[in-house]
């Protein structure tokens, strides 16, 4: 096996995978000496399906581990592993390894793929082609998952179970978007229906009054909070004894009460009590009670209180209207332990023809014959991830073995979301920032000049996100919070760009050179802004004290800034030498010294191992 070989990127030796022989050797290097241990998935520009697959515990990072398996894992599958030196998403189709089970599979795979996609040369498989075949397969009966949706089934009537099933139960995803049915939803289907079935068998038992029960159920559920508030109002009438006129509403309150519109005094009267308390606590059958009630009131006495406490009944005691609501106890328990499942949007007749058929059978034999493909629906996916890991797999190793991407410009690193172009310039490494205060607070770290932009898909849109890009030639000319600019993605699909903030830092070895004149010039210019603003207030006070009427008129050779002797009074500050017109520089770098590009990627969420944290101190 090959030495490793280490190159030189931002000033610290790191190891550089170039072909199947460095990658091997990639557990070799302790993770320390790793550029980074991890990264967020949505940081990381390449095939969404490849990170997908070595991400596959959704953790939402990739991490050491898990790019070591990934190559373990290739590895027992590819035969000629010179091929990850092109990078490419095509390859021979005997260059996957048949000696194993899993590789005959993966080549058998490539065989039907190219097959059934009708491919000019058989010999070669392609990503493109298997994701071709995927998205087509993924829309047929038999693509592995277990769902059936109604469209892929030939019969009318299994159609119309399968979509009333969803329609109680829900549905499931199938491989091709579709929603469907899967053993689980049809297993629920079935077993709750038949307890619907035999909920339903009892509800003629449980109804005390026949078909009037639920009418008059209804009442007593409306009439119930007043009912209740009346007997409360009678026990404080008891308790604290006040006379009953104490409760009613004086003649003023009465008359204010008449000047309101017909929508309040109806708000008052639903919050008035039903009736005029009493100490007795019961309530007079015959009994004037509250306006707004009054036909429910009655409707509530005739049809359900005289019939379920006797014709003769005359008044109403809290224990009254309890025994009342007692009657409809068994129905009430009966209603709770109806299934959650809205069986009743099918009825009785369907629901029994559904059970009773041969429909949910002909569902489970669909189901049956789409996971019978699951095996060979597996090899597809493992293809496809082969291929993927043969293009990305190198690519996304040196995005954390090392950052060489970033130190070579025909290179595009993995972190690199497109170019922003503005004020006659285009700016690369653009990376996605989720939360820019938190960026900027590392990314100062690499005193590099920063542009923050938002990224907008239309005029007057929302922002699509965030981004930074780094000015590292030139001057800043007209850059500044506010301008427009064009910011075109990897997929050259362009957006409008607005700049939100820039970090000032020197952007070239002229600038960085000239940054302390620069400030003391500022810090001159502002203390010149000052003295005159301070002149400007000395010679307004004079000339308001020479005016006609004010003082001697400005005789006074010490008022007109004359001395006896005739010598001008100086004003101002001492002449200031300025700096010299040009400076030396050894020679032309694109950068300033100690520019930390790490920090930028640190910033976006990237866990550095100890061989970045030096690149992150070197800058502090």
């Amino acid at each position: 096996m090959t030495e490793m070989r280490f190159r030189n990127f931002g000033g610290i030796h790191q190891f550089m995978v170039s072909n199947e022989d460095d990658l091997a050797r990639i557990d070799d290097l302790d993770p320390a000496r790793w550029a980074a241990t991890s990264a967020p998935l949505s940081d990381l520009h390449c095939d969404p399906a490849f990170l997908r697959y070595i991400d596959h515990e959704t953790t939402g990072r990739v991490r050491v581990a898990q790019i070591i398996e990934a190559r373990d894992w290739l590895f027992s599958r590819l035969g000629q592993r010179d091929v990850l030196r092109k990078r490419v998403e095509a390859i021979a189709v005997t260059a996957i390894d048949d000696k194993g089970e899993a590789g005959a599979g993966l080549r058998a795979a490539a065989e039907r793929v190219n097959r059934e996609q009708k491919v000019a040369d058989a010999k070669v498989i392609t990503v493109a082609d298997v994701q071709a075949f995927k998205g087509a397969y993924a829309k047929l009966l038999s693509n592995g998952d277990g769902v059936v949706p109604a469209e892929v089934v030939p019969e009318e009537d299994v159609q119309g179970f399968i979509k009333d099933v969803m329609e109680v139960v829900g549905g499931t995803p199938d491989r091709g978007g579709t929603n469907g049915v899967d053993a689980d939803r049809l297993k629920l289907f079935v077993t709750q229906g038949k307890v619907w079935q035999e909920w339903r068998a009892k509800g003629a038992a449980a109804k005390p009054w026949g078909d009037d029960t639920e009418a008059a159920l209804a009442l007593v559920r409306e009439m119930d909070p007043k009912l209740e508030a009346y007997f409360i109002h009678c026990e404080l009438l008891r308790t604290e004894a006040p006379s009953p006129e104490s409760l009613r509403l004086k003649d003023d309150d009465l008359r204010a009460l008449r000047l309101k519109a017909i929508g309040e005094i109806e708000l008052f009267l639903q919050g008035a009590p039903l009736s005029a308390p009493r100490v007795d606590g019961a309530l007079p059958l015959d009994a004037s009670v509250n306006e707004l009630y009054r036909d429910r009131f009655e409707a509530l006495r005739d049809t359900v209180i005289r019939r379920a406490l006797g014709a003769g009944a005359t008044a109403l005691s809290r224990a009254d209207w309890r025994k009342v609501k007692a009657t409809f106890d068994g129905y009430t328990a009966w209603e709770k332990a109806k299934p959650a499942e809205p069986f009743d949007k099918l009825g009785d007749d369907k629901m029994k023809a559904y059970l009773d058929g041969g429909l949910p059978a002909k569902v489970e034999a669909y189901i049956a014959l789409d996971l019978a493909a699951a095996k060979e629906i597996g090899q597809i996916d493992d293809l496809e991830k082969l291929l993927l890991y043969v293009r990305w797999l190198i690519e996304l190793v040196n995005n954390f073995v090392n950052f060489s991407a970033i130190y070579m410009p025909k290179q595009t690193a993995l972190v690199e979301a497109g170019s922003l172009v503005i004020d006659g310039r285009r700016l690369d490494f653009c990376l996605k920032v989720a939360n820019r205060a938190a960026h900027k607070a590392v990314a100062v770290l690499s005193n590099i000049y920063l542009v923050y932009v938002e990224v907008l898909e239309k005029e007057g849109g929302a922002v699509v996100y965030q981004l930074m890009a780094p000015v590292t030639g030139g001057e800043a000319g007209r850059l500044r919070v506010g301008k427009r600019g064009l910011f075109i993605d990897l997929k050259d699909k362009e957006y409008d760009a607005i700049v939100t903030e820039i970090v000032d830092n020197p952007i070239s070895v002229k600038q960085a050179a000239f940054a302390p004149f620069r400030r003391a010039a500022a810090a001159i210019s502002s203390k010149i802004e000052r003295y005159v603003a301070t002149a400007r207030a000395s010679q307004g006070v004079a000339m308001q004290a020479r005016a006609p009427g004010q003082g001697d008129g400005g005789r006074n050779p010490r008022r007109s800034g004359r001395h006896p002797g005739g010598n001008r009074r100086r004003r101002g500050p001492r002449t200031v030498t300025p700096p010299p017109a040009t400076l030396r520089r050894r020679g032309p770098r694109d950068r300033p010294p100690g520019l930390n590009p790490n920090s930028l990627i640190l910033g976006r969420g990237m866990a550095l191992a100890d061989i970045g944290a030096v690149l992150t101190a070197s800058s502090a």
